[in-house]
């Protein structure tokens, strides 16, 4: 279990450190000065396991690229991550897991969390469910309310409980399936 801190990202030292480097390395330069930097670029470009991480067109260079690395590090963030796909409490101020990589995981993975079971099986369970209901509305076997087919969506939502189906409406825009 992740332990409590009192010090907030923003107050750590190599956070500190990485924003005075950025203002004072990059204050007045433009991307487009970085860009040209064809040094910087190659040396800011990687791969890993067949993916390529580009960082070019974020406004650093190497230096503060080691500082983000630093600051990283001084946060134990590869921990948390960890502890994060164990499931493990690593949202101190609530006390409990935070599941959000239970959302993207395949069907066979799992995460067992406490008093609650293998999470990664529930996420499965509901997303069956959600693509039973989809076929019988694309089918036309679901009506509204009048016995007509459904073809309209009204979504009541503020903040972040609203940007899920606002990406939802504007994925399904262009496909009438």
């Amino acid at each position: 279990e992740m332990e409590a801190t009192a010090m907030t990202f923003a107050d750590r030292p190599g956070v500190k450190a990485l924003v005075e480097g950025y203002i004072e390395r990059m204050g007045e330069v433009h991307l487009r000065t970085l860009l040209g930097d064809e040094e910087r670029n190659a040396q800011l470009v990687t791969e890993a396991d067949g993916v390529t991480l580009d960082f070019t067109h974020c406004k650093i260079d190497t230096g503060l690229f080691s500082m983000l690395q630093a600051a990283a590090e001084e946060a134990k963030l590869a921990e948390r991550i960890e502890a994060m796909f164990k499931g493990e409490k690593i949202n101190t101020t609530e006390k409990r897991a935070v599941l959000h990589v239970a959302l993207r995981m395949s069907r066979d993975q799992v995460v067992e969390v406490d008093g609650e079971g293998d999470v990664v099986k529930a996420v499965w369970e509901v997303r069956d469910k959600i693509e039973q209901f989809s076929e019988k509305v694309r089918s036309g076997e679901f009506k509204g309310y009048t016995g007509k087919d459904l073809v309209n969506t009204i979504v009541i939502g503020i903040g972040g409980s609203y940007l899920g189906p606002e990406f939802v409406f504007e994925a399904m825009k262009f496909d009438k399936d």
